[in-house]
């Protein structure tokens, strides 16, 4: 069994000045390196969300807000090239939220507990 290429379209491939010619009937690949995957993107926004999350988390030290922002910082690491300055920083600004966040509630806790039963505390008289 031979192999018979399909019919080229007219006025298709013009070889190029270098002399070289292809065979009969074929073309050269024209495209870029083989790419495995999506291209990397240009935008920066998870990257940014990672951000802005992050330091959220530290002024107001809410736990979701520190998770948030480092799952968006850590897809946008993976993902968005562009935005890698601001992704670290949204990683470090999330786990520093994270952890303020276990420091300030047991604190704040702790003051209104000790606030509510400070005035029943009897002074020994």
């Amino acid at each position: 069994m031979t192999y018979t290429p399909p019919e080229q379209p007219q006025g298709g491939y013009q070889p190029a000045e270098s002399g070289y010619q292809p065979a009969s009937g074929y073309q050269p690949y024209q495209g870029s390196s083989p790419s495995y995957g999506a291209a990397p993107s240009t935008s920066k926004k998870l990257s940014m969300w990672g951000l802005i999350l992050g330091i959220s988390s530290i002024i107001i030290p809410i736990w979701i807000n520190a998770i948030a922002g480092a799952v968006l910082s850590g897809i946008g690491l993976a993902k968005e090239p562009a935005g890698k300055t601001m992704a670290i920083w949204g990683l470090v600004t999330s786990v520093l939220g994270f952890i303020w966040a276990f420091i300030f509630w047991p604190v704040v806790l702790f003051g209104i507990i000790f606030a509510a039963v400070a005035p029943y505390a009897t002074t020994g008289s």
